[in-house]
């Protein structure tokens, strides 16, 4: 009986295929599993048109195979595109002021950059202690490397007045 409910109505399996697909592709956003889903939403038209279930499984797999082919790299490269010279989010964090939460060494450290936590390191033979300031000279994957940040000294006899 459940066997025969099926069959006569395959289009809640095409559609519940297309929930299922669309669901992956809020969690990858590559559009692969967008386009498959258009490609099961096809199969599911020629369901509720009467079609032969070897009919929809063509039309379906051509429709995503066309997705795939045609529609996703040009989608792709528009997604992908933005003005000349636009700064990534890492590139942008060059510069930046940081605040050390543990001492940073060229081996080690933490320290918070614009109000996330990120694993740094010296950007050079030094050490920076928690809680000083410091700059962002530079990004290389989830660890930032930190320079100390230009400070006056106040008790330095050169830049005392008399």
């Amino acid at each position: 009986m459940m066997i025969e409910w099926f069959g006569e109505n395959l289009w809640a399996a095409w559609l519940a295929l297309t929930f299922v697909l669309a669901v992956i592709e809020s969690f990858v956003l590559d559009l692969m599993f967008l386009m498959l889903a258009v490609g099961a939403l096809a199969a599911m038209t020629v369901s509720l048109a009467g079609g032969e279930a070897w009919l929809q499984v063509v039309v379906g797999s051509v429709t995503a195979l066309l997705m795939l082919g045609a529609v996703r790299p040009v989608a792709l490269k528009h997604l992908k595109k933005g003005p000349e010279g636009q700064l990534t989010n890492i590139d942008r964090m060059q510069g930046l002021q940081a605040e050390t939460i543990e001492t940073v060494t060229e081996t080690s450290g933490l320290a918070e950059v614009d109000g996330d936590t990120w694993t740094a390191r010296a950007a050079g033979d030094f050490q920076i202690q928690p809680g000083a300031a410091a700059v962002v000279e530079s990004v290389d994957g989830a660890t930032v490397y930190l320079k100390p940040a230009p400070s006056i000294e106040w008790d330095d006899p050169q830049t005392r007045e008399v």
